[in-house]
């Protein structure tokens, strides 16, 4: 079997034919030559990691390429990695299967999102949800033995559309979200499609349903 070989560098792990590091960029050529060794260690010549470490000074690793570096230095010395990705938390995949999470979805819209661990998208489509599909409601209700929808017909369009697409769309998301992939519709998208249902709704009251009410 042959040795492992390493980036003279950063001592980051590297395949045979790579010509420079995936981590730090710093070229490869003649590393065949040293092996697994790095070129601080070779001859006995001791790294800028290990003087430090011999000096007793704090020291800070490295999250991507593990190398020591001193506590004054803002960016790592290999490879350049911020010293505040340290303190950066990995993000956890959800342990929902992806089918559940569209069942959750499918059962009240941002229940399949919050079982993801995305509780602000899970809330925020939730609230959605309840306000077209109650204004829906409300609409039909309204309606109710008066011969039809009448004058309200576009605004019962505008929030039965919004509310099929918006309770199709959050299974979709939540199956995708569970998989490990990006969403669909983003919160920023719903923030704006929810605005762009509240104008459109004030364009049809304003437009159809007050000169119908006004023309009795």
């Amino acid at each position: 079997m042959s040795a492992e070989r390493r980036c003279p560098s950063c001592g980051a792990l590297a395949s045979d034919e790579a010509e420079w590091c995936g981590q730090c960029y710093a070229s490869l050529s003649g590393s065949r030559e040293e092996g697994p060794q790095r070129s601080g260690e070779r001859a006995g010549t001791p790294t800028a990691a290990q003087d430090i470490a011999r000096a007793g000074e704090p020291t800070w690793p490295c999250p991507v390429c593990g190398r020591d570096n001193a506590m004054e230095l803002n960016e790592c010395a290999a490879c350049g990695t911020p010293f505040a990705r340290l303190f950066l938390e990995p993000e956890r995949r959800p342990e929902i299967p992806p089918r559940n999470a569209a069942l959750w979805s499918l059962l009240f819209p941002g229940i399949g999102h919050w079982r993801c661990g995305r509780t602000l998208d899970g809330v925020a489509r939730a609230v959605m949800f309840a306000w077209v599909f109650g204004a829906l409601v409300v609409l039909l209700l309204s309606r109710a033995g008066k011969g039809g929808l009448g004058a309200t017909f576009p605004m019962f369009g505008l929030f039965l559309a919004a509310s099929a697409a918006l309770y199709a769309l959050s299974a979709v998301d939540a199956y995708r979200i569970a998989g490990g992939e990006a969403p669909l519709v983003s919160t920023r998208m719903l923030l704006w499609g929810s605005v762009a249902v509240l104008v459109l709704s004030v364009v049809f009251a304003s437009l159809v349903m007050l000169p119908a009410v006004r023309g009795r």
